[in-house]
């Protein structure tokens, strides 16, 4: 008798070989068959036709702190994840020294958006080294499988101290310590290294993050102690990731060349692939092109290069209880602090609504770069979409507000209040800043349809108050395989070799990714036909009551980690079969 036998589904195997009818059979954590069954299982799951896939791989999380204090690692924990991996784009927390604790921590809210408070609750600092920090994970049971990388920030702070912080060029002792350490972290069981060089990224205070300026001498540094280690993938976002911007004055191509020419060098000097995320931007709409050809190139060569890109348009969520453009006008301040419900019938006042219309934002005693968000989301009214379901992710552009306003004969900041405050106050709105140029996701298919590109940039533990993109696997499946309107879909086979066997491969995890005999049995079953995601919502479920963004999916019939099955009809079983993963060489 087997342990779970999971009987009639649709296989696809992660390979991107075609579907096929078959039964699965699992014992001891693995799969043991896959074809006709004919023994029972201890627990049987009827698949009748629903898909069955290797559990999804999700290399770029941010759940560095979560890692922490949340078992259930939601909210990839409800789209079919079954590995995840942290320690993502340069920032971590580990190693340190004590008086850099709240430095890493204000590098960390500035970037991913995580408050101050939820990380400093949430952590308990029992480490000091990498590899201490390994064993505090590896204490830990999750849904889940987890790893992570060793981040180049906190990694030079600890090695320079206020000369890491404050950009001083690394000396060669420096260079010759951060590799050792790398390597360490490397024979402890990290997944990689990872680094930014984006300037968008800053600290709580304003900050750059430390490693964006390193010289080459340091990066290749690093890239070689990775190299040497015979395992792991270096992971970085180029500079100019996000376009021209506010503090990015050049990302046109002679610069972006020069990015990837550095990318190819480490490649070249690690041996190890090098993963790096690649967005259209509405500076220089067509640069991925650019990026994409001198990535194929390489590979051409034998590098391995892997361009990382989302699913979908990247940008900001906005509702009542999360940011929005009204939120920071007194008479709204005035009664921000209500329960929603109460906010709602507050707002629905027609003084107040004409007083908040009337009023702008007052950055007294506020965040400068919340102050600053507002004032963008402000400037960008007239090109947001307001959600409604089914949710659509690739709007015409007569679904954007300004349109939709004029339309209505109404102002446009009248109609987006009107439209927050409808119903029970629970509405949103997308603002896509990535991805979207073009008014369509045409570059993303053409991204995501070439076999050197790798899916991810979920940022399930990021972004908390305006982004849940942890809910990507789910999109690909019912968007990109099936819902699609305004252009040609990718094919079931190719979405879930992308969610699965090419991320896996690319970290060497060699045991899970495929579904066949011998290999690790994380598994998803999904009625493919009826996976739907649900409207955006605000919890406060978070250390210190903190708040994020969560977006469920229906149509998971099982999630199984490990053989064991964490997840039933879209309900969690309470099963905690993950655990840390050490990386080794193959």
């Amino acid at each position: 008798m087997h342990d779970l036998v999971i009987r009639g589904g649709t296989v696809v195997d992660g390979t991107g070989a075609p579907a096929a009818t078959a039964d699965v059979a699992v014992d001891d954590g693995r799969i043991t068959e896959v074809g006709r069954v004919s023994a029972r299982g201890r627990q049987e799951i009827e698949a009748d036709g629903a898909l069955v896939t290797p559990g999804f791989v999700d290399i770029h999380s941010h759940y560095d702190g979560q890692f922490l204090w949340d078992d259930r690692i939601d909210p990839s924990f409800g789209h079919g994840v079954t590995t995840v991996i942290g320690g993502n784009c340069g920032v971590g927390f580990a190693p340190v020294e004590p008086q850099h604790r709240r430095a890493l921590v204000e590098l960390m809210e500035g970037v991913e958006d995580i408050p101050d408070v939820v990380i400093e609750e949430g952590l308990d600092w029992r480490w000091r080294s990498f590899p201490d920090f390994l064993d505090r994970l590896g204490a830990r049971k999750y849904t889940m499988d987890i790893g992570t990388h060793i981040s180049h920030s906190p990694l030079r702070v600890f090695v320079m101290g206020d000369r890491g912080l404050g950009h001083e060029a690394a000396t060669p002792e420096d260079v010759a310590l951060m590799a050792k350490l790398v390597r360490e972290a490397m024979d402890a069981g990290a997944m990689g290294f990872s680094g930014a060089r984006i300037l968008e990224h800053t600290s709580s205070r304003d900050e750059f993050v430390p490693g964006t300026f390193a010289e080459d001498d340091e990066l290749l540094g690093i890239a070689r102690a990775l190299g040497e280690s015979g395992h792991g993938a270096f992971q970085i976002i180029p500079l100019g990731a996000n376009g021209e911007t506010y503090v990015t004055k050049d990302a046109g191509e002679e610069t972006r060349r020069a990015e990837h020419d550095r990318i190819v060098r480490i490649a070249r000097t690690s041996g190890r692939p090098v993963v790096y995320s690649l967005m259209q931007f509405a500076s220089h709409p067509d640069d991925w092109r650019l990026m994409l050809a001198e990535s194929e190139k390489a590979a051409a060569e034998g590098l391995r290069i892997h361009p990382h890109v989302g699913g979908r348009g990247i940008g900001a969520l906005t509702m009542l209880d999360g940011y929005h453009i009204f939120m920071l006008r007194p008479s709204y301040r005035e009664v921000a602090h209500l329960p929603l419900a109460e906010r709602v019938v507050a707002l629905r006042d027609p003084a107040r609504r004409a007083r908040i219309l009337a009023e702008v934002s007052d950055p007294a005693g506020v965040d400068p770069k919340q102050y600053d968000f507002v004032q963008m989301l402000t400037g960008r009214i007239a090109n947001i979409y307001p959600l409604t379901l089914p949710l659509d992710y690739e709007p015409e552009p007569d679904r954007k507000l300004g349109v939709l306003a004029a339309a209505a004969g109404a102002p446009q900041e009248a109609f987006l209040y009107d439209h927050y405050t409808a119903g029970d106050g629970r509405n949103v709105c997308a603002s896509f800043y990535l991805n979207y140029a073009d008014g369509s996701l045409s570059a993303l298919h053409e991204l995501l349809s070439r076999p050197i590109t790798s899916f991810g940039l979920a940022d399930g533990g990021a972004h908390m108050k305006f982004a849940c993109d942890a809910s990507l696997p789910s999109f690909l499946l019912s968007f990109w395989a099936r819902d699609r309107r305004r252009g040609p879909l990718l094919s079931v086979e190719q979405v879930v070799n992308k969610l699965t066997r090419q991320n896996a491969d690319i970290y060497g995890l060699s045991d899970r990714g495929v579904v066949a005999p011998g290999r690790r049995a994380d598994l998803n079953v999904i009625d493919h036909q009826r996976l739907q995601l649900q409207m955006p919502e605000m919890v406060f479920d978070l250390p210190s009551g903190g708040q994020r963004l969560l977006q469920g999916a229906t149509g998971y019939l099982a999630t199984v980690v490990a053989g064991e099955i964490t997840r039933r009809n879209d309900a969690e079983t309470g099963a905690r079969p993950g655990r840390l993963i050490r990386s080794r060489p193959a």
